[in-house]
């Protein structure tokens, strides 16, 4: 795993729901293939404003600079404007107080709009979006993996703190005396920081705990494990690792991979 400025790099390649709608690990669409290889999957908190202002990378790829940094996954909070829902995707206005953007969740030629989203979403509801930036008719959008209402309305005010966090570490370094090696230094609870697997665990339940530990030992294969194949080695039921599983999920600390019933960690 490698990191840039300190701020590691994820293993959240192209999971399922990438703007060229499928699940491919590592794939990108169109000509985008042939320009420029992914060596950063960074998943990077942003504002929607740092995506509008965002700099080209390289001539002719949807690649984007932010603080001087290529960035291709992002993180964003906001409130849903509108929804349009489409044959092949559902695009999505949101919007977080600093601009507004689309989002389109592409949809699996199997399954209906319903079935991709799996948990409701209306307009006016708050939402966590993790996704690609990218462009199209010189119009911005995020090509999003997944989508999830936000239960805990300080889920809002933290992404912004953290969001700004990253932004002036990068364009002002880190805090006196910190670890420049890693976003936050010192001694602090930051999510950037290595504290080792206790920082991890850090909030979660038992299930979850056992259930991130599993996936952790397992390897994390990209493909991901069933959630038979984890109660039964952990000795947990399945209504348990269906509840971490939402637990992990809402944290954005795992994802599904080639099913609704199949994990794996999303690594920081």
């Amino acid at each position: 795993m490698s990191a840039y400025g300190g701020y590691s790099n994820t293993s959240y390649g192209a999971a399922g729901g990438d703007d060229g709608g499928g699940f491919m690990w590592g794939s990108q669409s169109g000509s985008q293939s042939a320009v420029k290889p992914i060596n950063d999957e960074s998943l990077r908190p942003v504002t929607i404003k740092q995506i509008i202002d965002a700099e080209p990378a390289y001539a002719g790829d949807a690649s984007f600079r932010i603080d001087g940094l290529d960035v291709k996954q992002v993180t964003i909070v906001g409130q849903v404007r509108t929804i349009n829902p489409q044959t092949t995707n559902i695009t999505y206005k949101i919007d977080d107080g600093t601009g507004i953007i689309e989002v389109k969740q592409w949809l699996d030629a199997d399954k209906t709009a319903s079935e991709t989203t799996t948990q409701t979403i209306s307009e006016e509801d708050y939402v966590r979006v993790w996704g690609r930036l990218k462009s199209f008719s010189n119009k911005r959008h995020v090509g999003a993996h997944v989508i999830k209402p936000i239960r805990d309305v300080s889920e809002i005010n933290y992404h912004m703190l953290e969001a700004t966090y990253v932004h002036l570490f990068f364009t002002r370094g880190g805090p006196p005396g910190g670890d420049g090696g890693a976003v936050g230094g010192g001694d602090g609870d930051s999510m950037f920081v290595d504290q080792g697997d206790d920082a991890r665990h850090r909030g979660y339940s038992a299930k979850g705990r056992r259930m991130y530990d599993y996936l952790q030992r397992s390897g994390n294969p990209t493909e991901g494990i069933h959630m038979q194949v984890i109660a039964r080695e952990t000795g947990m039921t399945i209504q348990d690792v269906m509840a971490a599983a939402e637990e992990l999920l809402s944290h954005g600390t795992i994802y599904t991979t080639m099913d609704d019933e199949t994990y794996a960690i999303l690594d920081r």
